[in-house]
């Protein structure tokens, strides 16, 4: 390898191409910086920020104009556990009156209860508002229909923050910070050696597609402080037909850094976001 490459990965979801350019593992530009030791806070940071890209990842690959985030509120709170329970009977009921309609229920849930009274936020592959108030019945029922664009970031982010706290709290029930149905697609990352002059150089889009400058990230990681540059190019009309990036070699979408056991045990739930928890 020579030594001035970094690294490009690829991943294509629906209509947007992520993409990832870093200098390798162990490079930095510019003066070397001080051995640190890793952090609790570095570790949180870090995996904050995969379970972000991951979401967003697979949001982008699974649903789109049409489909809803709804959110599912208590006219009754109730505890933890009976919204956990309250969650599954919900998707249950209605994953079988969508199949009574030829349709397949596509979903991913995530449930808060810090500081108010526990709700559900569900992204669910329909607009039947009127059905799933129906299957709902516990409550309030709104909804936020997704945009043209496929680009989801910003309803990861807000899911992510949703659960951020709560899922690492002892004793919640769900241990994870959201729960996808086995169905979805589930992006797959590629990886090749690139000039590092694309490192530092403005992105430039595939014919087809845009880049939106607030879609462009320079930053260094918070655990390696390697540099890294991100970017999203989003379809102008429909996007190409891949299913994945077409070049490089598949990388797994995992990354993360344990300190201590606590630690551990948090970065080892980033190995089940694209295992599916079928409620």
């Amino acid at each position: 390898m020579k030594s001035a490459v970094a690294i490009r990965e690829r991943w294509v979801a629906g209509k947007v191409i992520g993409t990832t350019v870093k200098l390798p593992a162990g490079n930095h530009t510019g003066k070397r910086a001080k051995r640190r030791n890793i952090t609790s806070d570095m570790v949180r940071k870090n995996n904050d920020r995969l379970a972000e890209r991951n979401l967003t990842m697979l949001i982008d690959a699974n649903f789109g104009e049409g489909d809803g985030h709804y959110t599912l509120t208590y006219a009754i709170a109730p505890t933890q556990k009976q919204a956990a329970k309250d969650r599954d009977n919900f998707l249950r009921r209605l994953r079988y009156a969508m199949q009574k309609q030829g349709k397949e229920l596509k979903y991913i849930a995530v449930t808060e209860y810090e500081n108010k009274r526990p709700h559900h936020h569900i992204i669910i592959n329909s607009n039947d508002m009127e059905l799933i108030r129906e299957k709902w019945g516990k409550g309030h029922v709104y909804c936020s229909m997704l945009d043209e664009t496929g680009d989801y970031q910003e309803l990861a982010e807000y899911l992510i923050k949703e659960t951020r706290k709560t899922f690492r709290a002892p004793g919640a029930v769900h241990k994870k910070r959201y729960s996808p149905s086995a169905n979805l697609v589930k992006p797959v990352i590629k990886r090749q050696y690139v000039d590092v002059a694309e490192l530092f150089e403005t992105p430039k889009p595939i014919s087809g597609y845009y880049i939106p400058e607030d879609r462009i990230t320079r930053y260094k990681h918070p655990i390696t402080e390697v540099e890294h540059l991100e970017y999203t190019m989003i379809a102008k009309k429909e996007p190409r037909k891949y299913k994945t990036w077409p070049k490089g070699e598949v990388v797994s979408s995992i990354e993360y850094y344990k300190v201590n056991y606590e630690e551990e045990q948090e970065a080892l739930m980033l190995d089940d976001i694209w295992a599916a928890l079928d409620c």
